[in-house]
């Protein structure tokens, strides 16, 4: 009878248990990272389990569970995660930090997000691989990941026979929270290649992504104070470039630079950057372009990185942008930048960025942005902001300028299928203020087996942005040799209908139907362009895939264009272009990978093929390589045939951690550019680095056209 009334309170404790919210409780306690978990305090916390499949499946728990455990010391978060594996061994696929595809997605590894505001929009991510590198970023718009931002804190992996042990420890300093709010939202997940799944503690359906904000959950945090040490990073550095262009003089530059952080609050953040330099920006992967338009690289500028959201994502989702911070120091050094960034309280955040360049034919230019974000609740948020450059002389400001102004609504659905988003943005400039604006109306619905998106959008012609990006508004007239402003009508939509089979033995899922049209009129109401794109494709459970498609243009050509680079003119007309593409893409969790693409069709009056492969190999812990190649083979009758061919070798040496070597070869015939460029990067402590770059560029001919040399320091302080 005793027995069963012992049973009796274990089985009620434990259902109280399951129904009391979850919590993250303050301990005086420190302890050592380092995987083993064999600190008493750990012994004694309640567990985060129970996990749930999200991928392949989303359907029932999981079969090998996580069981983690949380606490904080007012320090420190402190996180700990056990993972019974069905298998001995852990993939690693690399050492390289902030490698979220190879070291996270493709290894054995763990993470958390952590929103500490609970508005469901955006976050902190932090992981772990096999290999204890780390990977951490931003989460902006709920499901953008930024990894260019880092923090400085502290992780371990260990593997021991089916367990993965992992132990993490982040410096609350690192977060922006608010000490009175007493609830956090979190996810934990579980990444086990091997077995091809991800786990969850809060489910999400399997079309999301682990990190999206929308899917935590509520945690209590007790005993939350404002943290108390010095919240002040100073990262000082001094880089040595040499470089020589043949057939002209040498230049030799020896350039010291500050850049200090400091937090005002818990939530608000200034930065500072004097005489920067940017030589750590990771090599731009090279592209073949045969539209007649721009493209867009993304921001990997540490400066531009802390709250970034708040100024890159002021446009809409396709790259039109008001403000595009790689256009700031293009041209002219930058001398000095301040930003001032976050939460002035829990749903309101601010940001204000001045930056001033060096001067250029006695002129400089000065560049400032103000954004202010309002979240009235889970469902609505509303954005509004400025972006100004205007060149000065002897720090005045003169009457040459460009200013764009505008506001942004956003709209997240509770059921988490409806997202809604409103543009309004006009642009001035000397002399110029009518026809200088933009409207845009987004939506998008998302279930796991039925999407739609479109947009209705008018951008007109004198909505210029100096220091934004807005494709399609400048048209180069080749025979005039000048760019004519032109507005246009965009009208947009896509539509995905998928079907999954959890009961076969070889297809995970069909998506049977993917189409959607791209419709272009100018300004002035007349067509101008159709862009028409049908979708077929087949997963099967080891997640390798194949797909088919099929593209068909209706392009009124206004302007000549060159395609071939040879002179020779498309001249203007009514053109009609047909192709369709097959591809194929293996399982890349394994050590050897690759894929395959063949395209055949029509281009304008002539003939395109296009041919891509890509092949993969990790030797890991030490090496991982990847070779892509792709054709273009035009063929425009009397305007001349042309092949294009664009290669990409990259080769990553670890010899740990933190002491690696990439290797970049890029060779493009469109632009005649064959480019060699070797970085070894060591970090000699936590987010202090010394970089050592060789580049050299040839011509298609192996001729060369420059080389140099550069070596970085910085040291990272926080105070």
């Amino acid at each position: 009878m005793r027995k069963l009334t012992l049973l009796v309170q274990l089985l009620l404790s434990s259902i109280l248990l399951q129904g009391e919210q979850p919590k993250i409780d303050f301990y005086e306690v420190q302890i050592s990272i380092d995987g083993k978990l064999d600190e008493p305090i750990w012994m004694t916390l309640p567990r985060f389990s129970q996990f749930f499949n999200c991928y392949p499946q989303d359907e029932g728990m999981a079969d090998n569970d996580t069981e983690v455990k949380i606490f904080h010391n007012g320090e420190f978060l402190y996180i700990s995660a056990a993972y019974k594996d069905n298998q001995n061994g852990a993939n690693l696929g690399s050492l390289k930090r902030d490698d979220y595809h190879f070291g996270l997605h493709l290894s054995d590894s763990f993470g958390v997000i952590i929103d500490p505001y609970g508005n469901q929009n955006r976050g902190y991510f932090f992981a772990i691989n096999s290999g204890s590198n780390q990977v951490d970023g931003l989460i902006g718009s709920f499901n953008d990941l930024n990894t260019g931002w880092n923090a400085i804190w502290q992780a371990e992996a260990r593997s021991e026979g089916n367990m993965k042990y992992y132990e993490i420890a982040i410096p609350l300093s690192s977060l922006s929270f608010d000490p009175n709010k007493t609830e956090w939202n979190l996810q934990f997940y579980t990444r086990d290649p091997k077995n091809r799944t991800y786990t969850a503690w809060s489910k999400f359906p399997r079309t999301m992504l682990q990190f999206d904000t929308r899917y935590l959950k509520p945690v209590k945090i007790n005993n939350l104070r404002a943290e108390q040490q010095s919240k002040t990073m100073i990262l000082p550095s001094l880089t040595s470039t040499y470089f020589k262009e043949i057939d002209a003089e040498q230049d030799f530059s020896l350039k010291p630079s500050l850049d200090v952080q400091h937090s005002l609050t818990q939530g608000l953040r200034l930065d500072l950057t004097i005489n920067p330099d940017f030589s750590q920006v990771d090599v731009d992967q090279q592209v073949t372009n045969l539209s007649r338009f721009d493209i867009v690289f993304p921001e990997q500028r540490n400066f531009f990185l802390e709250n970034s959201d708040l100024f890159a994502k002021l446009g809409t989702t396709d790259n039109i942008t008001p403000f595009y911070s790689r256009f700031i120091g293009a041209e002219t050094d930058i001398l000095f930048g301040l930003k001032l960034s976050g939460n002035i309280s829990p749903s309101t955040r601010i940001g204000l960025l001045e930056v001033q360049s060096s001067k250029q034919d006695s002129l400089a230019q000065n560049y400032a942005v103000a954004v202010a974000q309002q979240q009235f609740s889970e469902q609505w948020t509303a954005t509004g902001y400025l972006v100004n450059r205007q060149k000065t002389k002897d720090f005045e400001f003169t009457k040459d300028y460009n200013r764009v102004f505008g506001s942004m609504i956003n709209y997240l659905s509770k059921n988490k299928v409806w997202w809604v988003q409103g543009n309004y943005s006009k642009a001035m400039s000397p002399g110029i203020t009518k026809s200088s604006s933009l409207y845009n109306i987004e939506a998008f619905y998302d279930t796991p087996t039925f999407s739609l998106f479109g947009l209705a959008r008018r951008v007109e012609k004198n909505y210029l942005t100096d220091i934004g990006f807005v494709p399609r508004i400048y048209n180069y007239d080749p025979e005039a040799d000048v760019f004519v402003r032109q507005g246009y009508n965009n009208a947009y939509t896509n539509l995905d209908l998928l079907k999954y089979y959890p009961d076969s033995k070889h297809i995970d899922s069909w998506r049977y139907l993917s189409v959607n049209a791209d419709l272009y009129y100018d300004d002035e109401g007349k067509f101008s362009e159709l862009n028409l794109f049908a979708n077929n494709a087949l997963w099967f459970k080891d997640l390798s895939s194949i797909y088919l498609n099929f593209m068909q243009d209706f392009i009124h050509l206004k302007y000549g264009f060159d395609p071939l680079g040879n002179g020779q003119l498309i001249t203007p007309g009514d053109y009609q272009s047909t192709a369709v593409r097959l591809g194929y893409y293996s399982d890349n969790t394994q050590s050897f990978y690759y894929s395959g693409t063949a395209q055949a069709g029509s281009f304008y009056h002539g003939k395109r093929q296009r041919f891509s492969t890509e092949l993969g190999y990790r030797i890991l812990p030490y090496t991982a390589l990847e070779f892509s190649y792709e054709l273009n083979r035009l063929d425009l009758n009397e305007l001349g045939k042309e092949d294009f061919h664009l290669v990409n070798l990259i080769a990553e040496v670890f010899f740990s951690n933190t002491l690696s070597i990439t290797n970049y070869v890029q060779y493009n015939t469109q632009f005649d550019n064959f480019n060699v460029n070797s970085r070894l990067e060591w970090q000699y402590r936590p987010l202090s680095y010394v970089y050592l770059v060789f580049t050299d560029n040839f011509n298609r001919n192996l001729k060369q056209k420059e080389y140099g040399v550069s070596l970085k320091l910085n040291y990272r302080l926080q105070l």
